[in-house]
Parts: structure tokens; sequence; C-alpha cells
């Protein structure tokens, strides 16, 4: 490298700090949300308001939120999050980390900013070291894959360990009741209140079969970890007075969003004959650009001996009951190889995924080595 180039590279990588994001900082956090879409046929954005770090409190206990400021002007051109949770791993609980919402302003995705930010990561890492993280990158995102993957630059090895299945399920056309013989379901609160505790014992016996499913504790209920989430959102399944099966309806728009910023030509000129026949129909409208979509996100899921025939009544159950609300859709999550997911299938839907990492530096390259093969769970409300 030449004298003059290698002065005008350490002079434009000098333009950038890299530190932890403090609650000043949330109105650019918010800003940088809002301004990366996700881009489609239907471009969306994914939005904090009123507060960024209210939204972070559901994806981790501990919350490390990475900022990268370019100097001369304060602003903000990147961030990522480092979350550490008690989830399941191999039966028993562990801290593991997430990283999340790793987000760059267009004019600036320089591979060697990336590779500082993932330098600071690491000094968060030694600092307090956990065996691995996890994160998932969406279907689709061929970019964030070409410079995550591969341990280039320094960077934590990536392995991928499967498909999260993630679809928006249609709330709209009517669908008959699902009987299962010697099985009913229930919404808490309506007939009976099971109490937190009772639902937390079942959820932690049959969640702890499944890889990184979220370890809760009776004291995360009514706290910033399940925020907005109440008694009286939980379908209940039973066989006779014994809880065989759980899911609960998580509305998180007070507080996590996503919006339409734009259309394709061709669904912008389908959109008004679209909401047109919704006006008549069952149909939901497909909202304004602009504007936020209305859903809930499926939470929760977990039913004993993972039985699919048990979880195809009890989300009919959910579905009818929410099908008169004001959502559109319900966001589902399930790893490909998950018996369960068969059940998502039979349902109308905007199809959906992202691939399943689990991240490690060399010190936990046995941790990762010793993973018992167990189905993953994401709890895609705190992703």
């Amino acid at each position: 490298m030449s004298g003059v180039v290698r002065f005008s590279f350490i002079k434009y990588m000098n333009r950038f700090d890299f530190a932890l994001a403090t609650p000043d900082d949330d109105a650019q956090l918010r800003a940088r949300m809002a301004e990366d879409w996700m881009q489609g046929d239907i471009s969306v954005s994914f939005r904090r308001e009123p507060s960024y770090f209210v939204g972070c409190h559901v994806q981790g206990k501990s919350v490390q939120i990475i900022k990268c400021t370019e100097r001369k002007t304060g602003r903000i051109i990147g961030l990522g999050s480092r979350l550490i949770n008690t989830v399941f791993l191999n039966g028993e609980p562990k801290q593991l980390g997430y990283l999340a919402d790793l987000r760059c302003h267009p004019d600036y995705r320089q591979g060697m900013l990336l590779a500082r930010g993932y330098k600071f990561l690491r000094q968060l890492h030694e600092e307090n070291p956990v065996p691995l993280y996890y994160s998932v990158i969406l279907e689709g995102n061929e970019t964030a894959k070409q410079n995550l993957i591969g341990g280039r630059a320094g960077l934590p090895q990536y392995r991928d360990i499967g498909q999260i299945l993630t679809p928006a399920i249609h709330l709209d056309l009517p669908k008959p009741e699902i009987k299962v013989p010697g099985v009913r379901f229930e919404r808490n609160g309506v007939t009976r209140n099971i109490l937190f505790p009772e639902i937390l014992s079942f959820v932690q016996t049959w969640q702890s079969k499944k890889q990184f499913a979220p370890c809760y504790q009776l004291e995360d209920f009514n706290s910033p970890r399940l925020l907005g989430l109440k008694p009286e959102d939980f379908y209940l399944a039973f066989r006779g007075n014994q809880l065989v099966g759980t899911v609960a309806a998580w509305d998180q728009r007070a507080f996590r969003q996503t919006h339409i910023e734009r259309y394709s030509p061709q669904l912008t000129l389908a959109r008004p004959f679209y909401n047109l026949l919704a006006q008549m129909t069952p149909l939901k409208p497909l909202p304004a650009p602009g504007k936020m979509v209305p859903y809930f996100y499926l939470a929760f899921v977990a039913i004993e001996e993972n039985n699919p025939e048990i979880f195809r009544g009890l989300l009919r159950a959910l579905y009818r009951d929410r099908l008169s609300g004001s959502w559109h859709y319900f966001i589902a999550g399930l790893h490909e190889n998950d018996p369960l997911v068969t059940v998502l299938k039979e349902y109308r839907r905007i199809e959906a995924a992202g691939r399943l990492f689990v991240i490690y530096y060399p010190d936990g390259e046995a941790p990762f080595h010793q993973l018992d093969g167990r189905v993953p769970y994401m709890e895609m409300a705190t992703v």
C-alpha cells in the first residue's frame, strides 16, 4: 500500500468512532432503524417508537448497543446489538448471546467498518464472555451473509443450523373449529384464570426439549422483558385438568412496529382493487405506504410431546378468537425440522424465513460441537 493510499485509508477510518450507545442516542437509533428498509415487492422498515431501548428489553435482559458515529457530524451511521439471555442449551438453562439489529447507512457500508464493529464486539465478549451466540439473518439478505460468514477479518465463526420459517398468517377468512379427542381449548381468563406459575412450569418443561428456547422466569412477567403480554393473551389446551399446550398472542405495536415503505409497481396498481374487494369480503386491506402493519407475534409455543394435533386445535382456537380484531396477520416462527411446522402450512400466508446461525469465537468451538441435535426454537417476538 503506497504512502498516499495508506494515509487516505487511515484518514477515512479515523472519521468514525465505535462506542456503546446511551439513552441520549435514542432518537438517532430510532431514525437509523426507520431509514433502513428491507427491500422487496413490499418494502418495509422495522421501527422502535417511541423508544429504541424499550424495545431492546424484550430481546434480552442484558443489553449493549454498539454505535458507529461519524466524528465530524456526530451522526450515528451504524449500529448493532449484543444481548444476553438465559436460554435452554442441551436442556439446561445457560446464558448465551444474541446478535441483532445490524444496521448501516448505505453510503458507509464498507467492509473495514464492519470489521471494526466486530473488533469492538470482541472486546465486549472478552469483558463478559458467553460460550455461544445466535442470530437470524433474513432469507434474501445475501449481502449480510457474504460479509459475515467465513470468519474473515477477525469476525467470529457463523455456523448455519437451518431455516426458521416466519410466515405472516392472514387473519381474514373464517375457519371451522378443530376438535381433538379428549382435549379442550380455552382462552386464559375466560372460563378460569390459570396463573403464570403454572403456565411457566409447563412452558419450561416442554421448551427445554428444544435448542435455544428462552428460559423465562416468573419475575419476567409484568416486567420490561415481557412488555405488553397479559394473562388473557394465552390460549391453553387441557386434557382433563392437565395443561397440555400453550400459545400466546403478543401484540408489540406499542413499542416495536413494521411499516410499509413502498410497494412494487405491480402491487401499487393492484392495491386499490384489492382494497375494494376487502370492503366487500373478510379480506383485510393493504395499508398505505408509510402506515404500520397491524399484527401480533405467536409466542410461548409449548405443546406436550410436541404433538401437532394439539397444536393444530390450539392454533385454530387462537385464530378464530382473534379473527375479528384489528390485526391483519400474526407472525409465527418455527424451525424447518420442527414437526409443528406442518400446521402453519394449513393457513393462507405470506411466506418469509431466516437462517439461524450459531456464532462463536475460538473459546466457543467446543460448546458448538457439544450441541446435541435438538430442534431449535426461536421466540420471534424477541428477535
